[in-house]
């Protein structure tokens, strides 16, 4: 395993260094399957930021690069609600700071990872998205993650690190670089777990690997990673350069291993 470093802020050096990520070496998927992905998300990755009808019909308005990418690589569908998950049942959930979710989807998401699925959750405490819209406008995405509820009923705890949104940091994960900022921690409850519930978190609390019942969820601390505007230039035409493109195409290919063998 190796370890995931930043070089700003400094006083966090000491903290991620000895972070680990078990995804991050995990066997390729087949090339010849696309994984199908359900995606719920409140940054503007599906159509640009404050698009209307007219600006997408006109051809103004287009897909940040991570989701066209995604498009290229997975059966992708962006969802508002999970109601129909369990009919559905894609090979993966991808929530990736999501918008405030209902009590009931968040219930059907846990049955659902509990009876054998697999979600994978960007979730950051302190996102530093850059935005043109107004603040309080509806269409910004969520300053911070909202799904401690589900978190929490797994035994996880999801906290800021303060002085992390002052600027870049650069981190690796396993064998994966990229920048990011604002970056969270996830941290154990003590109490309140529910059964069946077993994570695995890095020591510096960026990715928790967890096994729910018969499913699986593997949470990151940071959603910033996915904004394009924090890539090496060549990474904005050709996003599977991107280190955070690789790191979570590890993520995904993880689950699909996974998934395939099961008993």
């Amino acid at each position: 395993m190796r370890g995931f470093w930043q070089t700003v802020p400094s006083a966090l050096v000491a903290l991620l260094a000895l972070a680990q990520c078990t995804a991050a070496d995990s066997p390729p998927g087949d090339p010849q399957v696309r994984p199908s992905i359900q995606l719920m998300t409140s940054l503007p990755l599906i159509w640009g930021e404050g698009a209307s009808m007219e600006s997408i019909l006109s051809g103004g308005s287009e897909p940040a690069p991570i989701y066209r990418y995604w498009q290229n690589q997975y059966e992708i569908v962006a969802v508002d609600s999970l109601e129909n998950l369990a009919a559905e049942s894609p090979d993966i959930v991808l929530l990736a700071q999501p918008r405030a979710m209902a009590p009931a989807d968040l219930a059907d998401l846990d049955a659902w990872v509990r009876a054998g699925g697999a979600v994978i959750i960007l979730t950051d405490p302190d996102l530093a998205w850059p935005s043109e819209l107004p603040l309080g406008d509806p269409r910004r995405p969520l300053t911070t993650g909202l799904l401690s509820p589900l978190l929490g009923h797994w035994g996880l705890e999801l906290v800021a690190l303060g002085e992390s949104r002052a600027g870049a940091a650069k981190l690796r994960v396993g064998k994966y670089s990229f920048t990011s900022r604002g970056i969270g921690k996830l941290e154990p409850l003590a109490s309140n777990v529910s059964p069946a519930v077993r994570c695995d978190i890095g020591e510096a609390g960026f990715v928790a690997q967890c096994s729910i019942g018969e499913g699986r969820a593997t949470v990151v601390a940071d959603a910033d990673l996915l904004d394009a505007a924090l890539w090496p230039d060549e990474a904005r035409q050709s996003p599977g350069k991107s280190g955070a493109v690789q790191f979570v195409d590890s993520l995904v290919r993880e689950q699909i291993y996974k998934t395939s063998r099961k008993p």
